[in-house]
């Protein structure tokens, strides 16, 4: 069966600007041969999460990935507590955004979630819906890069592979066999470091050998990439 990918990644709670993009790229959420695939990093950084989260519950055809910024919400949801990365990366921003304005906030550092029950319970649904990978026909998805055996490794395996910047392991050679791999989480406009004809402030989709990079640097470009791909679904 085929169908019309429309992948992103990255849009960190910019969804104006990932409306607009796929917008242009011409996505029809009615559309059921219209598949929207997300690499990860939905939230964070950007100030519009609840209207991202929002967006997406409602998409019927989807493929969720989950990014190293899903993994950190989760932390927070089961323990509470907030620690120096969650501040680095927009979480408290985050929070406000689907808790309001104060997010129950403790000076300790912690946050009470209480009260506050069936707003997490729709990002739990949404973190539960999300996948370690997706492969269509021709085309291999992932957040940062892969395990090194991708179909037996742990999760534990993937949640390290998140983190994973294409830019220190794509050599020039195709990285996955037979298939092309999409991922995002490093910005294009570090792609010039591995592709030398590359200009650094280009913040375009990368094609490489066999790899796809489509992650735009949202928190600081303002720019959502959409790639929009034709292939056979699997599995």
């Amino acid at each position: 069966m085929k169908k019309k990918l429309f992948v992103l990644s990255d849009v960190h709670g910019h969804f104006t600007a990932m409306k607009k993009a796929l917008d242009e790229a011409g996505f029809d959420p009615h559309n059921k041969e219209h598949l929207f695939v997300s690499l990860g990093d939905l939230f964070d950084r950007g100030r519009e999460n609840m209207e991202v989260l929002r967006y997406v519950e409602r998409l019927k055809h989807k493929v969720l990935l989950r990014g190293n910024h899903e993994d950190m919400l989760e932390d927070l949801l089961n323990t509470g507590e907030m620690s120096p990365h969650h501040y680095r990366n927009g979480t408290l921003t985050t929070l406000q955004s689907f808790f309001g304005r104060y997010a129950g906030l403790s000076p300790d550092g912690s946050v009470d979630f209480s009260g506050k029950t069936r707003t997490v319970d729709r990002l739990f649904e949404y973190l539960e819906e999300t996948r370690l990978y997706f492969e269509t026909k021709n085309y291999f998805f992932v957040h940062g890069w892969y395990p090194r055996d991708p179909y037996r490794a742990t999760p534990e395996a993937w949640r390290g592979a998140r983190k994973c910047r294409f830019t220190e392991y794509y050599d020039g050679e195709a990285p996955f066999p037979e298939k092309n791999l999409v991922c995002g989480h490093m910005p294009c406009f570090y792609a010039y470091l591995v592709d030398p004809k590359r200009r650094e402030e280009d913040d375009s989709i990368f094609y490489g050998n066999g790899l796809i990079a489509i992650d735009a640097g949202t928190a600081q470009t303002g720019k959502v990439n959409v790639l929009v791909l034709e292939d056979e679904l699997v599995g």
